[in-house]
């Protein structure tokens, strides 16, 4: 149970049980990756992410649990008016206000759809009127830089951010699957958490998706699938994990 996705509908007193279990992703994906670097975090591991696509410091954030602990990282999104709350909750953390370009693209700025549900905002314009025929109220759109994600890879490693323990990306149907092989083989992530940008993944048609074709390109390997979101590991060290158990 997750209570930050059903507390409307919890009894106050569950927040005060002992064994409560605590999540700030949106469908419990946090809860993998803390259960992925538990024995390290028993230990005292601090360790580093790149949260691409971040949004709210708390809300559905895939490394809020992560932060808590004492780790820190490069936090990537295409709204401004989220830096202050984020740098003010993380100040160890560095914030890059900008757009991840598709693969197809080669623009240096992009227009950014802002929903009046920041979580939907998305520089995809045949994502955002989707949601707008769906009857999502959209704020405006803003123009914001934009990067490649190796030129991304790059920029953060002159950060100092080398084989970050956790990368996270969630860029709302932005396409970056043919860059992502490469971006991974610059980074080399010890765990990876992306959403789908393909329609209609499931457990049964997942490894023979583009996703997982672009992850093996990179000698990535898929571990699990929480929410439309593939968590992945390098094939050489996926042999000492459970897959999809």
């Amino acid at each position: 149970m997750f209570p930050n996705w059903l507390q409307s509908g919890l009894p106050r007193q569950v927040f005060a049980e002992k064994y409560l279990k605590i999540s700030f992703s949106q469908n419990g994906e946090d809860d993998f990756i803390r259960g992925h670097f538990w024995s390290e975090i028993l230990a005292g591991y601090k360790g580093t992410y790149l949260d691409i696509g971040c949004f709210s410091e708390t809300l559905y954030s895939n490394t809020k649990l992560l932060s808590l602990i004492g780790w820190h990282g490069v936090v990537v999104d295409a709204n401004p008016e989220l830096i202050e709350p984020w740098l003010s909750a993380r100040p160890l953390d560095h914030f890059f206000n900008l757009c991840i370009s598709p693969s197809s693209s080669s623009q240096e700025g992009l227009e950014f759809f802002r929903f009046k549900d920041g979580a939907m905002s998305t520089a995809n314009p045949d994502r955002a009127q989707e949601l707008v025929t769906k009857g999502w109220e959209i704020l405006d759109k803003i123009k914001v830089p934009a990067l490649s994600l190796q030129a991304l890879a790059c920029k953060v490693k002159n950060k100092g951010l080398i084989n970050p323990d956790l990368i996270s990306i969630d860029i709302e149907m932005v396409d970056f699957l043919p860059d992502l092989p490469e971006f991974l083989c610059i980074l080399q992530p010890r765990l990876l958490c992306m959403e789908c940008v393909s329609d209609n993944i499931s457990l049964r048609s997942l490894f023979s998706s583009t996703e997982a074709i672009k992850l093996t390109e990179a000698n990535y390997e898929p571990v699990a699938f929480i929410g439309g979101n593939i968590l992945a590991v390098p094939k050489s060290s996926s042999s000492q994990i459970v897959v999809f158990g």
